[in-house]
């Protein structure tokens, strides 16, 4: 039987007849098979042919795949200089935009994505033989691989601190860190990682790192509107999308860029900013949205069917999302671009100051205290912070430790190196056991994303990012229309982090590493903005309006067949209340319980490979056929 498959993925394969074997497992149809030099299938993909770059050099070839600066001359002329997989790296940090490398040289292969996490690969042994994808469900199906329940269980968190967010959901399947590459050997019989990339550090002024920033993000969009034809972009107003916005119109294709509005206070705000900022692009055509003729907040979440390779906030959004994408798609757009991401690299966090206190405590106290005094936090407890020397694995096994069953809340973030995270008050005793046991047994041997907490959090707060991003991506590749973020692009990225924290972000301003890179390009008055518009009331009114939907599409899952969540208690702890949005963890819930029904729905393979946790009064029914 064929294994199913997600519209675009990719596959890298061994060159042995051991693997080629399990390339005639994949389709055909919609495929395109890049061999290696023997004939024997190397990559299998399926992705438009844009998104396809390749070079080789005698038996020695290199491919990119998304949306990058390579070129067919580029890549053969690295291919002819490489003489083993190592000599990548410097390529790795040269091309512009969002894409995975593969490479193979004297037989032996390597395969990375971003390292920002959007672009992420993992990798399985089947009959002995090391196989990568971008996708784990593809993998988990060619292996017949069964659900790692814990994982699932783990994902029911609203806060998931490194590495939990990057565990895949089944048994037998591993992930390659983003700042790594997986390298197979000629047989295909051992594979290990290497690193390939770190972190710049903080060292440019603000004026420096906006010249960066401005033309990392030039080139991010650029790779993508190249091509020419119609190109949508979201056009919030605000200082993530209206940018891209404006380098997409410099370029060929012809923008069309849509703004949305509703009759809530401040639900004109996007639209005001929005055409502020047009006034500097003529050639681009507006395009003004009525959300009520949008689906509402958790409207229809029921029907959507795409086939995720992990639960992700995109879930919930999916309705709205999927109504713009096929707008878009009707105004005949080859390319959606939109400003995700952008709150991830733009914002600061309280832990920058804890690590400033170390090298300048005068300034990290005056910053600490800005913010501190804005929420209304006593001396005594932002000193307490400041001041506290944990280190991560000491944090994140008392974090656990010390966790409780309430209701999910707005943590404000401190000075901790992640958020505080809560057990779910319907997650079952065995999957608390089984999640509380995975953390202590990881914090053994976690190490921390940077030296410091100002380093690890920004990098856990990209990878949060990132994980949001590659489910819209996901959910745009259903639809055939590529759903882009350049804001999480590696330069991006890196250019954001090269800035002094200090320079980077004001407690009392919104984004001035943007504004400083966009001075010049963008109207002044424009670049004066400091509010946000919000939807917690369209939110609390979705809510109550579809509240019934989302926990039927929960006690329907397999969340409760695998042991993990007790339905009766999630009916009881989330009853709509006046003006309240819903508990966070019934967001996770909805998402866990969302993709693992596409995934049965996507895949009859599936069903019958899955564990449920054990249970101290017997295992927990096993999820059925």
């Amino acid at each position: 039987m064929e294994p199913c498959v997600p519209r675009w993925f990719f596959v890298m394969l061994p060159d042995s007849d051991e693997a080629a074997a399990l390339a005639d497992r994949l389709p055909d149809t919609g495929t395109r098979r890049i061999p290696h030099a023997s004939g024997r299938p190397w990559l299998v993909v399926a992705l438009p042919g844009e998104q396809i770059v390749t070079g080789e050099a005698g038996a020695d070839r290199v491919a990119v795949l998304g949306y990058s600066s390579a070129t067919p001359a580029g890549l053969r002329t690295a291919a002819e200089r490489a003489g083993s997989v190592e000599a990548f790296d410097a390529l790795s940090h040269t091309l512009a935009g969002g894409f995975h490398l593969a490479a193979s040289v004297g037989g032996r292969l390597r395969v990375q994505g971003s390292a920002a996490g959007v672009r992420r690969v993992f990798h399985t042994v089947l009959g002995g033989i090391t196989v990568a994808s971008d996708r784990a469900d593809v993998l988990a199906d060619l292996g017949g691989h069964r659900y790692d329940p814990t994982t699932l269980a783990i994902r029911l968190l609203r806060t998931l601190p490194h590495p939990l967010g990057e565990q895949p959901l089944w048994q037998g399947v591993d992930h390659v860190p983003p700042e790594s590459y997986l390298r197979i050997d000629a047989d295909g019989r051992g594979a290990m990682m290497r690193r390939w990339w770190r972190r710049p550090e903080p060292h440019l002024t603000r004026r420096d790192g906006a010249r960066l920033l401005r033309t990392a993000l030039a080139d991010a969009v650029a790779v993508r509107t190249q091509a020419g034809g119609v190109v949508h972009c979201d056009i919030s107003g605000g200082l993530d999308s209206t940018p891209i916005t404006w380098f997409a119109a410099q370029g060929s294709a012809r923008i069309v860029a849509a703004t949305a509005y509703n009759a809530d206070p401040g639900g004109t705000d996007d639209l005001r900013w929005a055409r502020r900022a047009l006034a500097v692009m003529p050639s681009v055509q507006h395009r003004v949205l009525s959300l009520d003729k949008l689906p509402g907040f958790f409207e229809g979440v029921s029907e959507v069917d795409t086939r995720w390779d992990e639960p992700t906030a995109a879930c919930l959004a999916a309705p709205r999302m999927r109504a713009n994408i096929e707008d878009a798609l009707r105004h005949t757009a080859r390319m959606y671009l939109n400003g995700l991401g952008g709150d991830h690299v733009l914002r600061g966090l309280p832990a920058w100051e804890h690590t400033l206190f170390r090298s300048r405590p005068w300034l990290a106290w005056q910053r600490a205290r800005t913010n501190r005094m804005l929420s209304g936090e006593s001396i005594a407890k932002t000193a307490r912070g400041l001041l506290d020397r944990r280190g991560y694995a000491q944090w994140l096994h008392a974090a656990a430790a010390s966790a409780r069953r309430e209701p999910s809340k707005d943590h404000r973030i401190g000075f901790d190196w992640d958020q505080p995270f809560a057990w779910p008050l319907w997650m079952t005793q065995d999957a608390l056991r089984a999640v509380r046991g995975r953390i202590e047994e990881l914090s053994a041997t976690v190490e921390p994303l940077g030296q410091g907490r100002a380093d690890h959090s920004e990098l856990a707060m990209v990878r949060d990012g990132a994980r949001v991003v590659r489910g819209t991506s996901q959910l745009g590749a259903d639809a055939g229309l590529p759903f882009e973020a350049p804001l999480l692009d590696d330069r991006v990225v890196e250019a954001c982090l090269a800035v002094r924290r200090e320079e980077r972000v004001s407690p009392l301003e919104i984004k001035p590493l943007m504004k400083e890179a966009m001075r010049g390009l963008l109207p002044d008055d424009f670049l004066v903005r400091t509010t946000r518009a919000g939807g917690s009331p369209q939110s609390v009114r979705g809510y109550a309006a579809h509240h019934a939907e989302l926990l039927d599409l929960c006690e329907a899952s397999p969340l409760t067949d695998l042991g993990i969540i007790e339905m009766g208690a999630l009916r009881r702890h989330n009853r709509p209340q006046a003006g309240h949005r819903p508990d966070g963890h019934l967001v996770t819930t909805v998402n866990c319980a969302l993709f693992l029904r596409n995934q049965v729905r996507g895949c009859a393979a599936t069903p019958g490979v899955a564990h449920a946790l054990p249970s101290e009064s017997g295992p927990a029914r096993a999820l059925e056929e």
